[in-house]
């Protein structure tokens, strides 16, 4: 995977460098925090040893709620060591154009992962080296050309992570008309790396083997006050000539009358053969305020490689909406809420009543009394089948000039436990700098307490308190010839 990753950027700079480069941007951000964490260790009691809990079951010599399954011995978890990393991030942004050939510039950002204290404690550090997109592109009047590593675009490419490929695309101006089509290497559903890779792979035995091939087509077309767009896309295993996935979508965007604005949008799982997901959302807004009511229907979309469609996971149907209004020209007032619940699973649990229904909504507020403060408060509760959580949070901040911005910030988190031995709380409070050098270098600093605590009637009921600790460094470098100008904007020939 790194190797495929160094080849990708080697071709990207071996192709810009057949040019002297005439304007360039480059920006360098790196971060670390420190960061504790706490797991479990198993472990085991005979089970002439256990004697009834405070609640009724059976608990350990030393109160730890166990199971036993009439083997002789009884099954607990203890509290696991707590386990400090650093783990800390670089990326760079880098921007090229002017390049000798009319139309061509280069695009790449990358990533750099790990844990500094040396034990790679923190997950998501691995692989270190990660190419988020790295790509050529030509746009010559209404045809648009990418070559290398690209996001994915369109209703689909939420699910579809992106491309090592071609696109390719066509905007016909007399009919509105945008006409796309792409082909290469897919990625496993929303990360930048393979389906190969191990660290996106949580059950080896059914992991692909190889990379599926991607194509599709797009289509994009603007009447009057109306858009609408449309994407096929099939996904295939080479080395089983196998389809992975056959999908296809259509969005819709309307603006009947002033202030009033409609989207819909569907996708259809042609491998599956069902309706996959859709929505449907209606807005209004004015100088005042802005007010949104829709309703949706979600249903898990999995690859046809993978075990859990076997489960035979159910969709929902949820209506929401969300209000925001100015009454104060230095007071903002807003909310958002949703209900939904999910279709019959078909199975039985005669032992178990479960929720098929829930609900969520928030509130929030921002009052700025000046141009130099700013002060937020939230709450938020949410009820779902299994979990829920509820809190409140709220935040300060002072903008002390232009370059210096302070902020104050703490709260309160809930999380009850529908199916669960337990309940957690977390209260947090912390504070973060940030000072800008101009427009090239960006200093932050940030730490926060951590209170957590775990509310069970045995010994496994313990707190978890911590510190945090964040720095972030960003530099912007430049050409003396842009003088921070990027190239003119243009309509995109890319279907979005």
């Amino acid at each position: 995977m790194r190797s495929r990753q160094l080849w990708v950027l080697a071709g990207l700079f071996c192709m810009s460098g057949q040019a002297t480069a005439q304007s360039w941007r480059v920006r360098f951000e790196a971060s670390a925090q420190r960061v504790a964490f706490r797991g479990v260790t198993a472990d085991s009691v005979p089970e002439t040893l256990v004697t009834p809990g405070p609640t009724g079951g059976p608990v350990s010599p030393d109160g730890f709620a166990v199971f036993c399954i009439g083997d002789g011995y009884c099954r607990f978890f203890r509290p696991g060591p707590v386990r400090r990393g650093i783990p800390a991030g670089a990326s760079t942004d880098l921007v090229m154009w002017g390049l000798g050939l009319r139309g061509v510039s280069l695009h790449v950002s990358t990533r750099l992962l790990g844990d500094l204290s040396g034990d790679r404690l923190w997950p998501g550090t691995s692989p270190t080296i990660r190419l988020v997109e790295g790509y050529a592109e030509y746009v010559r009047g209404g045809f648009t050309a990418r070559a290398g590593r690209t996001l994915e675009q369109g209703r689909l490419g939420s699910s579809g992570g992106g491309l090592d490929g071609g696109r390719v695309a066509l905007r016909i101006e007399r009919l509105d008309l945008t006409l796309g089509g792409y082909l290469g290497w897919g990625l496993a559903r929303g990360t930048i790396l393979p389906v190969t890779s191990p660290a996106v792979n949580p059950l080896l035995d059914f992991q692909p083997g190889n990379r599926q091939v991607v194509a599709g087509a797009t289509a994009a077309v603007r009447w009057r006050t109306l858009d609408a767009s449309a994407e096929y896309r099939r996904e295939v295993d080479p080395g089983t000539d196998y389809f992975v996935a056959e999908r296809a979508a259509i969005s819709l965007a309307a603006r009947p009358v002033s202030r009033v604005s409609i989207s819909a949008g569907g996708d259809y799982d042609i491998a599956q053969g069902r309706p996959g997901s859709a929505d449907l959302l209606l807005s209004y807004s004015s100088t005042r305020g802005w007010l949104s009511v829709g309703a949706r229907h979600y249903r898990p979309f999995f690859d046809l490689w993978t075990v859990w469609g076997v489960f035979s996971p159910v969709p929902y149907n949820a209506v929401n909406g969300s209000l925001t209004v100015r009454p104060l020209r230095r007071l903002q007032l807003g909310g958002r809420a949703e209900w939904f619940r999910y279709a019959a699973a078909d199975v039985s649990t005669p032992s178990v009543s479960l929720t098929d229904h829930g609900w969520r909504w928030s509130l929030d507020a921002r009052v700025t009394p000046d141009s130099s403060w700013t002060l937020e408060l939230g709450a938020h509760d949410e009820f779902r089948p299994g979990a829920s959580s509820r809190g409140v949070d709220g935040r300060v901040r002072w903008q002390a000039r232009e370059a210096l911005e302070v902020q104050l910030e703490g709260g309160r988190l809930e999380r009850p436990l529908e199916l669960r031995f337990q309940d957690a709380g977390l209260t947090w409070i912390g504070g973060s700098a940030a000072y800008h050098a101009g427009e090239r270098l960006r200093l932050g600093l940030s730490v926060a307490r951590y209170w957590d605590s775990r509310d069970r009637p045995d010994a496994a009921g313990f707190d978890w308190n911590q510190w945090r600790l964040n720095a972030v460094v960003s530099l912007t470098l430049r050409s003396g010839a842009d003088r921070w100008v990027l190239p003119p904007a243009r309509r995109s020939g890319m279907v979005p």
